[in-house]
């Protein structure tokens, strides 16, 4: 959009225009734009600083600037400089083509001004403020003004208050509210607008202070906090690629995806930055801010509106998800080291333990992200600059590919060495054999050599501010919800979680180093590939399903059923059955590890504690072999029966498995309750069961019972409203198509649901009348035991306890309701 669509006059001030900013980005920026035509005709650059300069001196030193620029921009200029996929070059392109870069820079310098003053010096405000009068004055009109932070952070207090008592800030300023030029300025014109360069403070605490100053001077939208990487062309593209496309936004969660890598590889060192970047360290020089945003990018949910509110709060409530992590998760998680050679640098306190490289592991704690890493990582002085996003699929299970073949599916945006979006993929080799290679689609956004890097965001940026958008810029609770993250790094670092490592210069070993969790979870799938045996007590629905998975994902699977004729069926999965509990116990290699998927009560009971005399599992087992509860047990009895085994040395964890039949088969949700160094020690195995993200652990013996108890009394409320719910649809006055009802109550609405699936599924089974189910609705004893936990914790459940007494009554009162619910049984659970 041309900012000459709003053409008000416009005054850019900047405050340190002597400076390195000012020099390598700013000054750059505003000449590409005026080239291209998109600054307001009537402009001016005021440039601020403590030199004894002059207008002219100061239009010297910004001409060399551009000089310098345009050579470098000479050099790139070529007659193919089109992107490859054929956009045609840009005003700025042909204007060097034609050589005319130089031959303007005369031109733009005359809209630079100087004044000479000292931040400290509250008079030098007042004469600022009576130059920009005169401004308007010969203008004759209220001047859009935009004042420019490009001083260190600890400048930024005094010059934003003596601005506001200045009134420089106030839209009309005095030398337009007095005397013959007295008038008032249109909501059109007369804005003024701050931008603020980061580090937005240097924790959390300095962050609120330099934001609570901010918001008692300037309202919200006249504050723009620049994080120049939201510039980036490929971060933009980020969103476009995800929400103007459709083919993969829909598997774009954990669902699908395992693990997402962000990386800021840099060749440059901290040359002459020494005590500026000792202070901070790496993790808070770009961690806090870029990788951050970068990552709010790629998980943010479809903000439904390309506006600067819509896309910022939903960047917002991204960043408000991130898991603050615990020094044990600091411990595990992150990796931190400095380059040989750092300490010699002039302004580098000797003995420095401040990271030069690091790599942090972030989690979102939101539906669609919980359970997926998010590695994060940047530093200084390696060969060449990497910048990337890897977004890293799961393997698909069961794979139709050829054994051994396990590519997995990766969509990577790269920023540098080249701009471009990669699609890995499988396909198949040329041949008779099924042998697979991977491939990719490349779109090469634009090169190396047709960029120019860190000015174009600054034009993107300085423009947006000049036309009062603000999509690209940093909000108030981005800035706090990233520096709580970070702080909390900080801190465990601070307390030695993670050694400062050492590593030399110009190598990629140190970005190759793994987090203590990563190690961890490379044993768990390197285990995997050892034929790892786990021997299961149970082969109903629940237990033959997973028995089957586990073969399928490269367990030896050794198996006990009272009913052995179930064998035969599973022979073809290579598990091996045995005939007595004994044998079961003796065929598996020590230490064992044994699944128990029976019914809840007595069944399990006898198993593991014995019938008639007969010692149960508890007198076959050893120390070391650890028990593996998945049964609807009563958490109680849970806690005793692992107190038994406890006894002899015998590890126990307890199992809440929902999903029913097919959840068991291809993914179920998994409760976990115990120790954490057993569950850890299990990890493989559950995830081997699991759906993706749908492991979870609580602390303490019986806890995974307990949340899944409460879940099946949820369960029992929910299935209750809907059965209510459908028997008044079938009740009512109009002819209504249940199932239509129930398809249309699955896509976008409130209650959709896994239940209305499965009412839908009923009614096409066994038509809307629900011939031949039973009226009557059998139970299981989670409901009771969640009412009768309730009272004991002296609470009401009003919804789940006449839910149970419902299903009680059926007995006696079958009913069309009680239908639906025998139906919902059926279908999810397979019960008769």
């Amino acid at each position: 959009m041309s900012s000459n669509k709003f053409n008000i006059p416009t005054v850019i001030v900047v405050f340190g225009a002597t400076g390195d900013l000012m020099a390598r980005k700013i000054a750059p920026a505003l000449f590409n734009l005026f080239i291209k035509g998109e600054l307001p005709k009537m402009f001016r650059v005021i440039g601020v600083s403590r030199r004894n300069w002059n207008h002219d001196s100061f239009r010297q030193h910004v001409e060399a600037i551009l000089q310098n620029h345009v050579d470098r921009l000479d050099k790139k200029a070529r007659p193919s400089d089109a992107s490859p996929d054929g956009d045609p070059p840009t005003s700025l392109d042909e204007a060097l083509r034609a050589g005319a870069g130089a031959a303007v820079i005369p031109q733009f310098i005359r809209y630079f001004f100087y004044h000479q003053g000292h931040f400290e010096e509250r008079k030098d405000y007042d004469g600022l403020a009576r130059e920009m009068g005169l401004v308007d004055t010969e203008w004759k009109v209220c001047s859009n003004k935009l004042f420019y932070l490009a001083v260190p952070p600890e400048n930024y207090k005094t010059i934003l208050t003596f601005l506001h008592e200045s009134h420089l800030t106030d839209p009309c300023p005095p030398s337009l509210r007095s005397g013959a030029g007295r008038r008032a300025c249109s909501p059109e014109e007369g804005w003024t607008r701050i931008l603020v360069e980061k580090p937005f403070g240097k924790d959390l605490p300095t962050a609120r202070e330099l934001d609570k100053l901010l918001g008692t001077l300037f309202k919200e939208e006249q504050i723009y906090r620049i994080d120049h990487y939201l510039g980036k062309e490929m971060l933009q593209n980020i969103i476009t690629f995800r929400f103007a496309n459709n083919f993969l936004e829909e598997s774009w969660s954990g669902d699908f995806i395992e693990r997402i890598d962000i990386r800021l590889l840099e060749s440059i060192g901290v040359e002459k930055r020494g005590a500026f970047y000792d202070g901070l360290g790496a993790f808070r020089d770009v961690g806090q801010n870029h990788l951050l945003q970068m990552l709010a990018l790629v998980t943010m949910e479809n903000p439904r509106a390309f506006t600067a509110h819509a896309i910022r709060a939903n960047r917002a409530r991204t960043l408000s998800t991130l898991q603050i992590p615990s020094f044990e998760e600091v411990r595990r998680g992150t990796v931190r080291a400095q380059y040989s050679g750092y300490q010699a640098i002039p302004g580098v306190s000797k003995g420095s333990i401040r990271e030069t490289y690091f790599k942090v592991r972030a989690t979102l704690v939101s539906p669609r992200w919980q359970g997926v890493p998010v590695y994060l990582s940047s530093g200084k002085k390696f060969p060449h600059a990497v910048k990337d996003i890897t977004v890293t699929f799961r393997h698909p299970t069961p794979c139709l590919c050829p054994p051994g073949d396990h590519v997995q599916n990766k969509v990577i945006f790269s920023l540098e060495p080249e701009e471009q979006i990669t699609i890995q993929f499988s396909a198949k080799v040329p041949g008779l054999a099924m042998k697979t290679r991977e491939r990719s689609f490349d779109f090469l956004y634009r090169s190396r050599e047709a960029r120019t890097q860190y000015v174009e965001e600054y034009e993107k940026l300085l423009l947006d501010c000049i036309l009062g958008d603000q999509t690209l810029f940093v909000s108030t609770p981005e800035v706090d919800s990233m520096w709580r993250f970070t702080d909390r790094v900080v801190e465990a670092w601070e307390k030695n979680a993670v050694p400062l490592k050492t590593y030399p210069p110009n190598s990629f070993a140190i970005s190759e180093e793994l987090t203590s969790e990563e190690v961890s979870s490379i044993k768990y799938q390197v285990s995997g590939k050892t034929n790892q045996t786990v021997g299961v007590i149970g082969l109903g629905k629940m237990g033959a399903s997973i028995a089957k998975q586990l073969s399928e994902k490269g367990w030896n699977v050794v198996a006990y059923n009272r009913t052995q004729s179930i064998y035969e069926t599973l022979e073809r999965y290579s598990i091996q059955g045995t005939k007595s509990i004994a044998e079961f116990v003796e065929t598996l290699p020590r230490p064992r590890v044994i699944w128990v998927m029976l019914p809840a009560g007595k069944v399990t009971g006898e198993v593991l504690e014995g019938r008639e005399g007969k010692d149960g599992l508890v007198g076959l087992l050893d120390k070391g072999d650890i028990v593996v509860d998945a049964g609807n047990s009563f958490y109680k009895d849970t806690i005793r029966r692992a107190a038994l085994l406890k006894k002899k040395g015998v590890k126990f964890v307890d199992v809440g498995i929902s999903g029913g039949p097919t959840g068991a088969r291809r993914g179920a949700s998994l409760m976990i309750g115990g120790t954490r160094e057993t569950f850890e020690s299990l990890k493989r195995l559950f995830q081997s069961i699991a759906a993706p993200r749908g492991v979870a652990f609580f602390p303490g013996v019986g806890a995974g019972h307990f949340v899944k108890m409460i879940h099946n009394g949820i369960e029992y409320g929910m299935m209750q409203a809907l059965a209510e719910g459908f028997t008044v649809l079938k009740k009512a006055p109009y002819k209504l198509d249940l199932t239509r009802v129930a398809d249309v109550y699955n896509h976008g609405s409130v209650i959709e649901s896994r239940l209305i699936t499965w009412i839908q599924e009923a009614f096409a089974v066994y038509g809307e009348n629900l011939r031949g189910v039973s009226g009557t609705v059998s139970h299981t004893g989670e409901g009771k035991w969640t009412v009768e936990t309730a009272k004991e914790l002296k609470l009401k459940l009003k919804i789940i306890e006449e839910a149970l007494k419902f299903r009680i009554g059926s007995e006696k009162n079958p009913s069309y309701m009680g239908k639906v619910l025998s139906a919902l049984r059926n279908r999810f659970g397979g019960h008769a």
